[in-house]
């Protein structure tokens, strides 16, 4: 006899809307999950005058497997998930913008431009007649890609103005928040129960399941999220779900 004590790597796999694998992420750091297995039961009770009430029959039935997963790694594939959200490449090249019209808010209030990454060299700007525009007219978030009139300079009521600026190349993730409605995926673990040192093995082919729990992306300890749902007997498998102890 022993316990159980598992450490394990677990592993999502996204599926499509048919079902198609889109690989495994992982492994994540989960620090919950949980599998209930519920049941319902129907009983059959006596109306007989010597044992009204007793039960006669009493039958259990299987009720839908739920999953609860919770997990502080962030990837964007998981981070995605928890806002129902797809995942798609960001890929701005780096260029040239030269006399772009933009009308620039009144000092106090800033403007996103059409870029980000922006070069801290060779920005300069233009009033609607070609007059030069001084640069202490105005400030720039060269990160961000925002303008703002500068307090006190010749733009601070805001108005029009010809931007010319150069941008750097910028590559990430995008996550598109809340067009799914919910989440197909397969989850796998491949853990060791540490208090016999010997493999264990969870795979649970299809799980249908959607965020629990607000994402707070301004939270004081790091964010962490929860899905939740129902574990499906997907066709040509013969349980829900696997669990392997290996010797």
């Amino acid at each position: 006899m022993s316990g159980l004590l598992l450490a394990g790597d677990v592993y999502f796999d996204r599926l499509t809307d048919t079902g198609v694998s889109t690989g495994l992420v992982g492994p994540i750091n989960a620090t919950q999950l949980s599998i209930n297995t519920p049941s319902e039961t129907v009983d059959r009770a006596s109306k007989k005058k010597a044992s009204y009430g007793q039960v006669l029959n009493s039958v259990t039935i299987p009720q839908p497997t739920e999953i609860t997963i919770q997990f502080d790694d962030q990837p964007a594939e998981m981070l995605a998930m928890a806002l129902l959200g797809e995942v798609e490449q960001i890929n701005q090249g780096s260029g040239d913008v030269t006399d772009t019209l933009i009308t620039l808010p009144p000092a106090g209030r800033w403007l996103k431009l059409a870029h980000s990454n922006i070069s801290e060299t060779g920005v300069s700007a233009k009033d609607p007649q070609d007059e030069p525009v001084s640069a202490a007219a105005y400030e720039i978030n060269y990160a961000t890609g925002m303008i703002a009139a500068t307090a006190g300079g010749a733009m601070a009521a805001g108005g029009q103005i010809k931007l010319s600026y150069s941008y750097a190349a910028v590559s990430g993730s995008r996550i598109k928040g809340a067009v799914r409605s919910t989440i197909r995926a397969r989850v796998f673990v491949d853990g060791t129960n540490l208090a016999t040192g010997k493999p264990v093995k969870c795979d649970i082919p299809l799980i249908n399941a959607a965020p629990t729990e607000a994402v707070d992306l301004m939270a004081s300890e790091y964010v962490s999220t929860t899905l939740g749902g129902k574990v499906l007997l997907k066709d040509g498998e013969t349980s829900p779900f696997y669990l392997d102890q290996e010797d």
